[in-house]
């Protein structure tokens, strides 16, 4: 039986969250009005571990066309922190692009970047004390997924 959370496929990428790749990702959407569908949080244990990941779903505008939203998902490995914090009233809408950081030879990624109204976060403390939904990552990627209505539905084991 398969646990995992289903998320359509791949229509393109996967592409690395280098600085060419974030620069990519937030080129291509807007990310104001966009909604966060799924947080996937997997945790491995044992000698062959490769610790957490995390996978966000997200529904984002495509920057410079009209109504046209595509299903982007970034894929984080090597997570060692994360926040997701609901308890201040976040209702999963994303009003600015994410903010990418680094500190300490580790990638945060900033889902609530706007707090952060002029220059961004001092530290990596203070990307968490501000931020609602943000992860620290050593590595990820994002990919465009195919649109939720084209995935096929998989029938249950019998």
């Amino acid at each position: 039986m398969d646990f995992r959370a289903q998320v359509p496929p791949r229509r393109l990428g996967p592409f690395r969250l280098t600085e060419e790749g974030i620069a990519a990702l937030l080129g291509r959407y807007e990310f104001g009005d966009s909604c966060v569908r799924r947080v996937v949080l997997d945790q491995e244990f044992g000698a062959q571990s490769r610790g957490r990941a995390v996978r966000i779903v997200i529904d984002a505008q495509v920057r410079d066309e009209d109504n046209l939203w595509e299903t982007v998902c970034l894929d984080f490995e090597g997570v060692s922190r994360f926040r997701i914090d609901e308890s201040k009233g976040f209702a999963w809408v994303l009003y600015d692009p994410p903010m990418f950081s680094r500190f300490d030879d580790q990638l945060y990624v900033d889902f609530c970047a706007e707090w952060f109204d002029g220059p961004g976060p001092a530290d990596a403390e203070q990307v968490f004390e501000w931020s609602q939904l943000v992860f620290a990552i050593a590595s990820g990627s994002w990919s465009v997924l195919q649109d939720w209505g084209d995935r096929t539905t998989i029938a249950p084991p019998r």
